[in-house]
């Protein structure tokens, strides 16, 4: 479960963007890792749940960083490898 929704406001400004003839919001790809839990442990309260996290001090901090920087590397070398495909036209899953 992830709980925070920045990737909403992002796209939303991608797509008024796209309409504009700015941008193209099919090309955008939206790579989310979790951090933190979205609920507090059993026997605290939110309160203390999110005193307990400050910055860097989240439960899975470091993977989460770790895994953005795998799985993104990849994508952007997938791409800068195939641009000539890619260029003009957008990736195909399979």
């Amino acid at each position: 479960m992830i709980s925070a929704m920045e990737d909403t406001g992002t796209l939303q400004a991608l797509t008024l963007l796209g309409k504009a003839g700015r941008v193209d919001a099919r090309r955008a790809l939206v790579l989310r890792t979790v951090s933190n839990f979205d609920r507090e442990a059993p026997g605290t309260t939110s309160v203390q749940s999110l005193q307990s996290m400050g910055l860097r001090q989240y439960s899975a901090y470091l993977p989460a960083i770790d895994t953005a920087q795998i799985v993104g590397s990849r994508v952007v070398h997938y791409i800068v490898e195939h641009w000539n495909d890619l260029e003009q036209a957008l990736p195909r899953v399979k």
